[in-house]
């Protein structure tokens, strides 16, 4: 009837479900600057996007994150080639842990869901570090940066190897205390 997908995704949230009501909520929105490394260089010079993430603390400096977003790499063009912009939503969920008062690390992992025809869903992770930065209350300013990757299939016919977009990101955000 559902799609496993789904049904997964239903059961993961019904355990987690208490963790995540007596939990303290930060939300934030924010932009994102996206510096392609590697062969992706290749293809786009420069990614800009926005998002939304929010930080489930579980405990004194630990964090479960939902994160969501959109993500735009514009092309190269030169005299033999004309590569289309690469849009994607990338959707993740990870931890962070807060080393500091105000730095921390964090790990996620999700997927690239493509917006682009002929593209393929990617299996997106990426490591980061960032600083908090106290305003009036509970609201901060977030500066975080990280390395991401997204990694699937080749969709070139005839290719049978790895696919990756990795990238250096950059997030400039505005975090609400909830």
């Amino acid at each position: 009837m559902f799609d496993p997908k789904i049904k997964i995704l239903l059961i993961a949230s019904l355990f987690l479900s208490p963790i995540l009501l007596k939990a303290q909520v930060n939300a934030s929105v924010g932009t994102e600057i996206g510096l392609p490394s590697g062969n992706f260089s290749n293809l786009s010079g420069i990614g800009l996007g926005a998002s939304i993430k929010a930080d489930f603390l579980v405990a004194e400096n630990f964090a479960l994150t939902l994160n969501a977003g959109f993500m735009n790499f514009f092309g190269r063009q030169n005299q033999l080639f004309n590569v289309q912009d690469l849009t994607y939503l990338p959707a993740k969920a990870g931890l962070k842990y807060h080393l500091g008062e105000s730095f921390y690390a964090e790990g996620q992992l999700g997927a690239a869901l493509p917006l682009n025809k002929n593209q393929k869903t990617l299996f997106a992770w990426s490591p980061g570090i960032g600083n908090q930065f106290k305003l009036s209350g509970e609201n901060k300013l977030d500066l975080g940066i990280r390395y991401e990757a997204w990694t699937g299939k080749n969709n070139t016919i005839g290719l049978n190897r790895s696919d990756t977009k990795g990238f250096v990101g950059i997030r400039f955000a505005y975090v609400f205390g909830l």
